[in-house]
C-alpha cells in the first residue's frame, strides 16, 4: 500500500516561529512605507545574524571548493559593508536625515507672490504646446529642411564607406605576402623560444607603455611639487609666475621625453584628421549649409502661421521672465527664512557630515567657499547681466524680423556677442571656475582615498572577480558554479523558506459569503516530487500523390504536490437556496503520498478537429489521498457521520471537475491564440495598402495579443460584476471586518502593522530582527578637518568694481584661451603664463584659495547649523 506521509509533516512550533518571522517582514515593509528606518544597532544585529546563519557560517559540503570560497567572499562583503555603514553613520545621521527631510516645512519662509493661478498657467502651457507644434510642423514640411537631412545622410554614408574600405585595406594582405605563401622556409633555420610567462608578458607591456608615455608619474609629481614650493616660499614670489615656471617645465619635459618619431606620428595623425574633415566638409560646403539653414528660416518666417506661433511663445516667455524677476526680489528673504526651519537645518547638517565622513573625513568648506565666491562676484557684475539681455534681443530679432538673419549685420552682431560671451564665460571667470573644479575634484578624490571605502571596494572586486574569472584574471564560464546554484543553493532556498502564510481569502456573491484564513503553505510539500515531459514528433515529406504531414505530441505529468495544513479557519454563509447554512470552524487538510497529481496528453490539431492549434487527448487527475478533519464546527457530528459516504462521492467528483477545468482552460487558450492570429492577419492584410507603415511580424502579434486580452478582460469583468473577491493582509483591508476567525493571520499582521507605526520619530521596534549580539570592535568616526591641497586662487580677471555700461572686454588675461591640443591643456592646467595678473586675491589665503589650510575641525562649522551653500550663501541670503 502506498504511503500517505508528506515530505515534511507540520511542526507546529516551527510553523508559528516561521509565520511570525514572515509577518514581521510585512511589518518592516509597512514601517518603511511610513518613513521608519532601522537604527544602527538594529542594522548591526541583523547583519551579524546573517553572517552567523548556517548558509554563510557553515556552507554546505555539497558546494564546490570555489563555491565555498565565494561564500567566504560574500561574508567578507557583508562584514566590510557593516563596518563602513555603522562607522560613517555613527550617531544615526542617515536615519535622522531621511526623517528630517519629511518634516521640512519652510520655517519662516514666505512663498514669493505667485503671479498666476493654476488655470492661467495651464492655459499658457497649452498655448506654448500649440506654438511648438506649429513650428515643428512648418520645419518638417519645409523642402530645405528635408533636403538638408537627405544631404547629411548621403555624407554619413560616404564617411561609413571610407571607414569600411580602410578596414578592408588593413585586413587584406599585400600582393607580396600572397606570393610568398607557397615558398618554404630556409633549411635548418631555428629561432629562440619566446618567454611566454605571465611576469615577462606583464613587464613587456609595462615597458611599452612607459616608453610611449610623454612623462612619467614621478616627473609629474616632482614638477608639481616644485611649482607648489615656488608659490609657497613666502619670499614674495608671484604665484602666477611660479605656475608659469611649472608650465614651462612641463612643456620642456614633454618635448624632451617624446621622440621625433612620436612627434611626427602625432602631427601626421592630427593633419590627416583635419584634412579628411576639410575634404568632406570644405569651407564652401559649410558656408553653403549655413546659408541654406538661414534660407530655411526665412521661408518658414514667411508662412502665415509662423508669426502667430512665435509671438505667442515670446509673449509667454516675456511674461514669465517678468514674474521671475519679481519673485527673485522676494527670494533672498524666503531662502533666509527657510533656514529658520530646524528640520531643514538638521537635514543639511546630517547630509554634509555624512558626505565629509565618506570623503576620508575631509571638510567641504573649501568647495562651498569657491561656489559662494562665484555667486558674489557674478551678482555684482552688470556687464554679465547686459550680455544676457543682448542675447535675448538678438534672438528676438532673428525670430521676428523676416530676412534679418540673411543680412551681414546679423553675422556681425552674432560674432560680437560670441566673442564677448567667450571672454566673459571663458576668460573673466576662468579663475573662479578653475577653483571650483579643483575643489570638486579634490573632494571627489578623497572618497577613493578613504581606507574603509577601499576595503569595501576590494571585497566587492574580489567577489565579482572570482565569480567570472580564472586564477589568471581571464573571463571564464564556471559550470561548477552553475551546478552549485541549481543543485545546492536553489533547493536550499526552497527548504529554508519553509512555512509561508497566505493572506485571508474572501469571496462574496448574492448566494454565498465565504472566508478561508490561516492557510500556511510548506514549501517542501508544495513543490512537486516529480515532473515529466515527453515529446513525439512525426514528419513526412511527400510528392506526387503523397501529401506532406506533420504531427507533434506532448505529454506533461506532475505528481507529488502535497499538503499538511493545520488549523485552517473558515467561515461560510449560504444566503439563498436550501439548505441555508452558516458556520465558522477550524479544519485540518492532509494530502500525502502521490498527493495531487495530473497528466495531460496533447497533440497538434487536425483540420477536422474543432480546435485550431492543439487539442487535448487525455487528462488524468488523482487526489485520492485527500483527507479533511473538522476540529471545530457547528455541524461537526453531522460531518463525521456522513464523511465516508461524502468522500467516496466527492473526491471522484472533484477529480472529474478538475479534469474538465484543465481541458476547458487549454481549449480556451487555444481559442485566444487563434484570435490573436486572426487579428495579426487582419492587420497584415490592411497594411498591404500602406506598405511604408506596415508593422513587422513581431509587433503585429504583440499588438494583436494586447487587443485580444483587453477584450477578454472586459468580458470577464462584465460577467463577474456581482461577484467580489478580496485578498486581505490585515483586518483593515477585509470586506468582513467584523468577522474574526480563530488564529487568524490577518489579526497577527494587523498587530505587526500597528507596531511598525509606533516609536519615536524614525524609530520602530519592528526592525528588531535576528538573535546575534552587537559588534564590539567597530572603530570610532574621526573628526572632519580641512586638508591642505593645491587649488586655483579664484577671482575675476580684469578691472574690478565695473560700473553699469562699462565693458571689460579685452582687458582680462587671455593667455589661457589658446589653441587646442595637449600642450594647451597643460597650459590651462598650470594657469596663465602672463606676468600681469588682475585676479581678485584674498590676502592671507592659503593654497586652498579662500581659506587658510589645515586644522579646522568639525566643531568649527557644526555651530553654523547647516551648510554655507544654503544658509550663508551671500546672494541667496541677501548679503551680496
Amino acid at each position: 500500500m502506498a504511503s500517505s506521509a508528506v515530505n515534511r509533516p507540520t511542526n507546529v512550533v516551527q510553523k508559528e516561529a516561521d509565520v511570525n518571522q514572515k509577518l514581521q517582514l510585512y511589518g518592516i515593509y509597512s514601517a518603511f512605507a511610513q518613513g521608519k528606518v532601522p537604527s544602527n544597532k538594529q542594522i548591526d544585529v541583523a547583519l551579524n545574524s546573517a553572517i552567523a546563519s548556517k548558509p554563510l557560517a557553515n556552507p554546505s559540503t555539497k558546494l564546490s571548493s570555489e563555491g565555498r570560497h565565494l561564500v567566504a567572499d560574500l561574508r567578507d562583503v557583508i562584514e566590510q559593508a557593516k563596518v563602513l555603514l555603522l562607522t560613517k553613520n555613527e550617531g544615526d545621521l542617515l536615519q535622522d536625515f531621511m526623517w528630517q527631510t519629511r518634516l521640512v516645512q519652510g520655517g519662516n519662509a514666505q512663498l514669493p507672490g505667485a503671479p498666476l493661478d493654476k488655470g492661467t498657467a495651464q492655459q499658457h502651457g497649452n498655448q506654448a504646446l500649440d506654438g511648438l507644434r506649429t513650428l515643428g510642423t512648418l520645419l518638417i514640411s519645409n523642402g530645405q529642411f528635408r533636403k538638408l537631412l537627405s544631404d547629411a545622410t548621403i555624407l554619413l554614408r560616404d564617411v561609413a564607406g571610407d571607414a569600411a574600405q580602410n578596414a578592408a585595406n588593413r585586413v587584406n594582405p599585400s600582393q607580396d605576402e600572397l606570393h610568398q605563401i607557397d615558398q618554404p622556409a630556409s633549411d635548418n633555420t631555428w629561432h629562440d623560444v619566446p618567454d611566454l610567462s605571465r611576469d615577462n608578458l606583464r613587464n613587456q607591456a609595462k615597458t611599452t607603455m612607459n616608453k610611449n608615455k610623454p612623462m612619467s608619474r614621478e616627473d609629474a609629481k616632482g614638477m608639481a611639487q616644485n611649482a607648489a614650493n615656488q608659490g609657497d616660499t613666502g619670499d614674495g614670489v608671484d604665484p602666477n609666475q611660479a605656475a608659469a615656471s611649472g608650465r614651462n617645465q612641463v612643456q620642456d619635459q614633454l618635448s624632451a621625453n617624446m621622440s621625433d618619431e612620436q612627434k611626427d606620428k602625432a602631427k601626421n595623425y592630427r593633419d590627416r584628421t583635419m584634412n579628411y574633415a576639410k575634404e568632406k566638409l570644405p569651407k564652401e560646403r559649410r558656408d553653403q549649409s549655413i546659408f541654406r539653414l538661414k534660407k530655411m528660416i526665412v521661408e518658414i518666417q514667411g508662412h502665415q502661421d509662423y508669426q502667430q506661433a512665435v509671438e505667442t511663445l515670446l509673449n509667454i516667455a516675456e511674461e514669465y521672465s517678468g514674474h521671475g524677476k519679481n519673485i527673485s526680489k522676494q527670494g533672498a528673504g524666503s531662502v533666509k527664512g527657510a533656514h529658520s526651519d530646524t528640520a531643514l537645518t538638521s537635514a543639511e547638517t546630517d547630509l554634509r557630515t555624512l558626505l565629509e565622513r565618506f570623503a576620508n573625513y575631509t571638510s567641504a568648506d573649501d568647495m562651498i567657499d569657491s561656489i559662494n565666491a562665484i555667486y558674489r562676484d557674478a551678482d555684482k557684475d552688470p556687464e554679465l547681466k547686459n550680455w544676457f539681455k543682448s542675447i535675448d534681443g538678438y534672438i528676438r530679432k532673428c525670430l521676428k524680423e523676416q530676412g534679418f538673419i540673411m543680412q551681414d549685420a546679423a553675422n556681425e552682431e552674432w560674432n560680437q556677442l560670441y566673442d564677448h560671451g567667450h571672454f566673459l564665460l571663458r576668460e573673466r571667470y576662468r579663475d573662479h571656475t578653475n577653483r571650483v573644479l579643483d575643489e570638486i575634484k579634490f573632494f571627489g578624490l578623497q572618497f577613493d582615498e578613504d581606507p574603509m571605502n577601499k576595503k569595501f571596494a576590494n571585497s566587492m572586486n574580489k567577489l565579482f572577480t572570482e565569480l567570472g574569472n580564472d586564477e589568471n584574471g581571464k573571463p571564464v564560464f564556471k559550470s561548477h558554479l552553475v551546478k552549485d546554484l541549481s543543485n545546492v543553493i536553489v533547493p536550499g532556498i526552497f527548504e529554508s523558506v519553509r512555512y509561508v502564510p497566505v493572506p485571508r481569502i474572501e469571496y462574496s456573491d448574492p448566494m454565498i459569503d465565504a472566508i478561508v484564513e490561516n492557510l500556511v503553505i510548506e514549501s517542501d510539500n508544495l513543490a512537486p516530487n516529480s515532473f515529466e515531459f515527453g515529446s513525439d514528433n512525426y514528419f513526412r515529406w511527400g510528392r506526387k500523390t503523397v501529401a506532406n504531414k506533420n504531427k507533434n505530441k506532448v505529454m506533461v505529468s506532475v505528481s507529488g504536490v502535497q499538503m499538511d495544513l493545520k488549523d485552517v479557519s473558515y467561515y461560510i454563509n449560504k444566503k439563498q437556496g436550501f439548505p441555508s447554512i452558516k458556520d465558522t470552524g477550524v479544519m485540518d487538510i492532509h494530502m500525502g503520498g502521490t498527493g495531487f497529481s495530473f497528466k495531460i496528453a496533447m497533440e497538434t490539431a487536425d483540420k477536422s478537429d474543432g480546435q485550431h492549434f492543439f487539442k487535448i487527448n487525455t487528462v488524468e487527475v488523482d487526489m485520492k489521498s485527500l483527507n479533511i478533519k473538522l476540529k471545530q464546527s457547528k455541524h461537526k457530528l453531522l460531518f463525521n457521520i456522513f464523511k465516508p459516504l461524502l468522500f467516496s462521492v466527492v473526491k471522484p467528483a472533484i477529480a472529474k471537475v478538475l479534469q474538465k477545468l484543465i481541458k476547458d482552460q487549454v481549449h480556451e487558450l487555444d481559442g485566444k491564440a487563434y484570435e490573436v492570429h486572426q487579428e495579426a492577419e487582419r492587420v497584415a492584410r490592411a497594411a498591404k495598402n500602406d506598405p511604408a507603415n506596415a508593422p513587422n511580424i513581431y509587433s503585429r502579434y504583440v499588438d494583436a495579443a494586447k487587443t485580444t486580452l483587453t477584450k477578454n478582460k472586459e468580458k470577464a469583468q462584465a460577467a463577474s460584476a456581482d461577484k467580489k473577491t478580496n485578498v486581505a493582509m490585515t483586518q483593515h483591508d477585509s470586506m468582513f471586518q467584523n468577522i474574526k476567525l480563530p488564529g487568524g493571520i490577518s489579526t497577527k499582521a494587523t498587530e505587526f502593522k500597528e507596531i511598525a507605526a509606533k516609536g519615536d520619530k524614525w524609530q520602530s521596534a519592528v526592525f528588531d530582527i535576528g538573535s546575534a549580539g552587537v559588534s564590539s570592535n567597530l572603530p570610532k568616526a574621526s573628526s572632519v578637518t580641512r586638508k591642505p591641497h593645491q587649488a586655483s586662487s579664484g577671482g575675476v580677471r580684469g578691472p574690478q568694481n565695473v560700473q553699469p555700461g562699462q565693458s571689460t572686454f579685452g582687458q582680462a588675461d587671455p593667455s589661457t584661451g589658446g589653441s587646442g591640443g595637449f600642450s594647451s591643456q597643460v597650459n590651462e592646467a598650470f594657469g596663465s603664463g602672463n606676468s600681469q595678473d588682475y585676479s581678485l586675491k584674498n590676502s592671507g589665503a592659503g593654497m586652498n584659495g579662500g581659506a587658510p589650510t589645515g586644522g579646522v575641525s568639525q566643531a568649527s562649522y557644526g555651530q553654523q547649523g547647516g551648510t554655507t551653500l544654503g544658509l550663508n550663501n551671500p546672494v541667496l541670503s541677501g548679503n551680496a
